[in-house]
């Protein structure tokens, strides 16, 4: 068997319970890839006929199939690209694979060329977007500078403060450059305090080959000159977010999980994420029909705002509802990508809070009999409920790292792993297989199932409280070198009792999701954030415990260390002090 003929799944049949094996046969196959068919024809760039057009089917089939549900229309505050040219300023060579990138600078500039080398990118979606282009010693001001890359956000911010007149990246793919956005600012929207954090800069992307004539005309002229201009549409918009919502037939509950995927994309985005869009609806139907089974309630929705506007909608969401989801959300599954062609593996590109690893690998294993891996989510996607503290699960099959390999992809942040798919307008039909999202659908769903119809709380924190124990030890030396054992041993201990009282209540047969509620926001919280509840972190990569993790390197400069030292005693403090307010809220014996 070749590496490109892999099967779907590693088990005879699926391990599931009688109703488990009644939800997966109602998700349907046929009307599932009608439905990718229905969308592989429709650009769903947010604010267009084309969303539009994809949201009215959406809800047409909701209705159908008598599945209760919204339509909200938040205004959303969206960059789209409409066209970038960069051409030599002596107009001796154009180079016509260029784009632009939403919240790119609307505007042209000439400038003499500065040429870049980046680091490696390495194997994460955040080293895409945190990997440095060593500009530190480098005058940038005035210049258009060119490196490869894909989108990294900090030093394109750094390039504006510091006064550079354009960025042009160059993309490994051969013929087109991949769509994106550069504001780290999440949802889109800045807050008033947030404005200026959008960088104002000219960027451009371009394709690989186009890179290699660019790279030969700066070795002929090394005092090059270069004309980028860029035009984009940045404004606000009113855009549909639908909401299905799926409530117990036999049970009163106030407690819910949130199933979501973005249905906006870049060109027709098949596999990202129209597939998304039709399981998602398979979901939703096939949940309703089971409804009697949840004790929870389900509420599934397609975001709109997701590619130019940084998970526009989810945040728009996390913020309408944000005292719902505080009090009553379970956890939140993001469906995005599945169904890819070839995609036979799921450690490449799953990632999942600790807590709902039991939840995560249980139903990989159980649906399809792969193997799997606990992964850190990153600072991606539409995990835009992380400063509310809720843990999320993205169940994402892959390409196999062997035949990626093979076939010359590089790097991307979904579709699988498929190159050729991710944000290009090659992300069309004939990159996904209905059999694949069959059984990607399934395994959705069917994690979705198992959190909304357990009757204890099917999370495990007493696995975040271990893992936040190895992350603290990581973090010894560092806080002796700074003077600051006292505050480690408190927190250490703090970690000590916590676990000693919530293995007491895991030991309980039916503990609750409602006793353990504060305990499951506050280790979610300070494991993933810095900002407040209600605010959101930028798209930055966040470290394990991010509000101490500066101390595991201390600088070697006597004062610095000091002024690290200074800030981390505060955190440790904090830390602490959250804890042991939780430790106060859980139940007594």
């Amino acid at each position: 068997m070749s590496s490109y003929e892999q099967p779907l799944y590693d088990c005879q049949t699926p391990s599931l319970d009688s109703t488990e094996q009644s939800v997966v046969e109602s998700i349907d196959q046929d009307r599932m890839w009608d439905s990718v068919e229905k969308f592989s024809s429709l650009t769903r760039i947010s604010g267009t006929g084309g969303e539009r057009k994809a949201a009215e089917h959406l809800t047409t089939v909701l209705s159908d199939h008598a599945v209760s549900h919204t339509v909200h229309e938040p205004e959303l505050y969206l960059s789209t690209p409409v066209s970038a040219t960069v051409t030599a300023t002596d107009r001796t060579e154009c180079f016509k694979s260029a784009k632009t990138v939403a919240f790119s600078d609307n505007d042209s500039v000439s400038g003499e060329v500065i040429r870049l080398r980046a680091d490696e990118e390495g194997d994460s979606v955040e080293s895409l977007l945190d990997h440095s282009l060593n500009i530190d010693d480098v005058a940038v001001e005035d210049k258009v500078v060119v490196a490869e890359s894909l989108i990294p956000i900090a030093e394109i911010r750094a390039l504006a403060a510091r006064g550079a007149a354009a960025f042009i990246a160059i993309h490994p793919h051969d013929r087109e450059p991949h769509e994106g956005i550069i504001s780290p600012v999440w949802g889109g929207a800045p807050t008033f305090e947030e404005k200026n954090e959008i960088p104002e800069i000219i960027v451009a992307n371009i394709s690989g080959d186009d890179g290699d004539k660019l790279d030969a005309l700066i070795e002929n002229n090394p005092s090059l000159s270069l004309t980028v201009s860029t035009t984009v549409d940045t404004r606000w918009v009113r855009c549909p977010l639908i909401e299905a919502e799926i409530t117990p037939t036999q049970t009163a509950t106030d407690e819910f999980v949130l199933l979501h995927g973005h249905y906006d994309s870049w060109h027709v985005g098949v596999t990202d994420n129209a597939t998304g869009d039709a399981a998602l609806l398979e979901a939703a139907i096939a949940l309703s029909a089971h409804a009697d089974q949840l004790t929870r309630t389900v509420r599934v929705c397609w975001w709109p705002g997701h590619s130019t506007g940084r998970y526009a909608g989810s945040t728009w969401y996390a913020d309408t509802f944000a005292n719902s989801l505080n009090e009553n959300c379970l956890a939140h599954v993001n469906v995005d990508s599945p169904g890819v062609k070839d995609a036979v593996e799921f450690t490449s590109r799953v990632k999942w809070m600790t807590a709902a690893a039991p939840v995560a690998i249980g139903t990989i294993t159980d649906v399809t009999g792969k193997q799997t891996e606990t992964r850190r989510p990153s600072r991606a996607g539409d995990y835009s409920f992380n400063n509310i503290g809720i843990a999320g699960l993205s169940l994402q099959s892959s390409i196999e790292h062997s035949v990626r390999e093979e076939r010359g992809y590089h790097l991307v942040g979904g579709s699988g792993g498929h190159a050729d798919a991710w944000h290009l307008s090659t992300d069309t039909l004939e990159k996904a297989d209905p059999a694949t999202l069959k059984r990607d659908a399934d395994v959705y769903t069917i994690a979705t199932y198992r959190l909304a119809s357990a009757t204890h709380c099917p999370l495990d924190y007493r696995l975040t409280i271990a893992e936040h124990q190895q992350t603290l030890e990581t973090l010894k030396k560092g806080s002796s070198e700074l003077g600051l054992e006292k505050e480690f041993s408190r927190l250490e201990e703090t970690y000590s009792e916590l676990a000693a009282k919530v293995n007491e209540i895991y030991e309980q047969e039916n503990h609750s999701f409602r006793n353990l509620q504060p305990l499951a926001r506050t280790l979610t919280r300070i494991n993933y954030v810095t900002d407040k509840t209600f605010e959101q972190d930028p798209a930055v990569g966040r470290p394990p415990l991010p509000a101490l993790a500066a101390i595991a390197h201390p600088p070697n400069d006597t004062d610095s260390k000091r002024f690290l030292a200074w800030g981390a005693r505060r955190s440790y403090n904090a830390l602490t002090y959250e804890l042991r307010s939780v430790l106060a809220q859980l139940p007594a014996n």
